[in-house]
């Protein structure tokens, strides 16, 4: 499926104001310099991603807490 930029700005024409400032955190998050597959190893993870993954393990399996469902809401104001 082919994309441009002209087809996200007309979707981001048609968001409602309530909910633009989610849809920025959202687009922010996109547009952060991430450790990204390519499109070719779609599926597969990065390094990054795997050291990422076995660090959070370590942490719930060392009696770490995660952060409650209700503050992630919260913070992206889908509450």
């Amino acid at each position: 499926m082919s994309v441009d930029r002209s087809d996200l700005h007309s979707l981001v024409d048609r968001i409602p104001e309530a909910d633009l400032l989610v849809t920025r955190k959202l687009l922010q998050a996109l547009a952060a310099d991430w450790d990204v597959a390519s499109v070719e190893s779609e599926g597969l993870l990065t390094d990054q991603a795997l050291r990422d993954i076995e660090a959070a393990e370590d942490h719930f399996d060392e009696g770490g807490e995660g952060i409650p469902h209700k503050h992630l809401l919260k913070e992206f104001d889908l509450t």
